[in-house]
Order: structure tokens, then sequence, then C-alpha cells
């Protein structure tokens, strides 16, 4: 039996529907580990794990009541959306692969597309189309769910399973991938302009690698908010990553409101970032829990 991870991120702040969703997970047999919503970007971001043979079913059951709770007709929000389950990646844990992940993503989209008649594109290590491993080839800040409506027709956003027809469910990207980090660095400024110079140089790849970055304004808290993700928290520590932002905004006449870490993340990233501080060589083998899981584990 192998566990997988899934962190399902869905179009609304609504903590009625966040709720009923997290009963899905339990009464699948899955475990439900973490939500995080917020009502600026009108977005939620859910953590949880399941074996193969539950996987499936409970995300199926997911995009399911998705589709039937959440109207994309009348989402507003922030942050760039096409569907109302807008993304669903698998990622492996433990002893299961990436090819059992990428299997598990094409039967699901499979089952989606088919079943519940909404446009799946695979991403990640599932997608079908080189350039679609990137998710900001189909969905970005300039193409999201209006524009999908208009354009799903067209050869470059045809579906890779079900119809080419975009509902109030709008569709959905699914694919197995890594562990990634979401984390956001709040600025105390409202001119996004010049947060968008520090998101140009994280984006160039010439400071951090396996960064993405976009800046958000976030009127009702009074500054910009520096959305990032992380797909290789090894090569680019979260310590790094806050001293450069910092440092930038400093430059600029702005200090650092807050950060954020979205959804969960691994102890040994924690680990690497503290031990850069502290200028110690720190890894897993020197987490407590760890140890403590790993000799009952051994039993």
């Amino acid at each position: 039996m192998n566990i997988f991870e899934s962190v399902p991120n869905f179009s609304t702040s609504d903590e009625n529907i966040i709720e009923i969703l997290k009963g899905i997970i339990t009464s699948g047999g899955g475990t439900f580990l973490d939500s995080t919503s917020d009502r600026d970007h009108n977005r939620s971001v859910i953590t949880l794990i399941a074996d193969n043979d539950r996987i499936v079913q409970i995300l199926f059951d997911l995009a399911k009541s998705a589709k039937e709770l959440i109207d994309m007709e009348k989402h507003r929000g922030l942050h760039p959306r096409i569907g109302a389950l807008d993304v669903l990646p698998i990622v492996p844990m433990g002893n299961s692969t990436m090819n059992e992940a990428i299997e598990i993503s094409n039967k699901l989209g499979y089952r989606i597309g088919s079943e519940l008649g909404i446009p799946v594109y695979m991403y990640g290590e599932s997608a079908k189309i080189p350039e679609r491993r990137d998710i900001s080839y189909i969905r970005n800040m300039h193409f999201q769910y209006e524009e999908l409506k208009q354009h799903i027709l067209e050869e470059k956003y045809k579906p890779d399973y079900g119809p080419a027809v975009l509902g109030s469910a709008g569709a959905m990207m699914v694919g197995a991938r890594n562990f990634l980090i979401a984390y956001n660095v709040n600025i105390n400024t409202d001119d996004v302009s010049k947060v968008n110079m520090i998101v140009k140089k994280i984006r160039s790849g010439k400071y951090f690698k396996g960064v993405k970055a976009l800046a958000f304004p976030i009127k009702s808290k009074g500054y910009t908010q520096l959305s990032m993700n992380i797909y290789c928290y090894k090569c680019s520590p979260i310590n790094n990553i806050y001293n450069f932002i910092d440092s930038e905004a400093k430059g600029m006449g702005f200090d650092i409101e807050s950060s954020e870490i979205i959804g969960l993340l691994p102890a040994d990233a924690v680990a690497l970032s503290l031990g850069k501080f502290i200028k110690a060589d720190i890894s897993g083998k020197n987490i407590l829990e760890y140890k403590i899981l790993g000799s009952y584990g051994n039993r």
C-alpha cells in the first residue's frame, strides 16, 4: 500500500464549503492534514493524504462536489483561476513512485472529464504536451476562466480529457509533481509596480532556481503580496529568498510586513533554512520526530 499527498486548490473561501470538502476526505478513508483560505484571493488550499486504493475516488468526489458548490460565473478573486477545483496535484510519498502518481493522475483526469464533463488539462510530470508542464501555459494572470470560455475550441486549449466546453465549474489542471512550497511575503506598500521589479528578478533565474512569483495588491490589508511557488527548496532555501526580498524591499524604502507558508512543508526544508541561518549542517537526521517515527517504523 503506497501513500500519496494531494493539495487541491479550490476557487472559494467559503468556510461551509471547506467543511463539506473535509468531510468527503475523511469519510472516503483519507486523512485531512491542513487547509488555508484567503478572502482576497477567494481561494482555498487543502492538504490530504490517502493510499493508492482510495486516492482516486476521494479526489473524484472532491471534484464532483466542487462542481456542484462553486459557480465560476460568480467567482471573483485576485488569484488566476480556470475552474472550481482549479489545480489538482498528486505527490508521491515514501515508497510511492512518480510513475504511480502519473498513472493515478491519468485515471483521475479521465474520470473527471468523462463522468463530470469537466475539461481537464494534464500538467507537471503528467503533461501530454511538453508546454503544459508549466501551469502558466494554460492559466496565468492574463488568461483565466473568462478567456478560456472564448478560446477553448482552439487547438492550443484543447483539453486532454473531457469536452471542449466550459460550464459553470470551469476547467481543471491535474498532474503529478514533487513537493513544492507555497510561500508569500507581504510588503508594506501599495505600489505593485515596485514589487513587480522584485518579482522579475526572482523569475529571471539569475538569483534562484525553481521559483515562480507573482505580485498581488491586497487592498484590504494595505500591502502588496509577493506570492511564490518554490519547486526546488533545496536549490532555493526559504531563508535565502526571504533575505533577498527583504534587501530589495529595503532598497526601495519598504519593509516586510509578514510572510506565510500556504499549506505544509517538508521538515527538511525547515532544517535546511535553519542550517543556512545558523551556518550548521542540519538535515532530517537531526529532527527528533523523524528519529522517533523511524524507530517505531522499524519495529
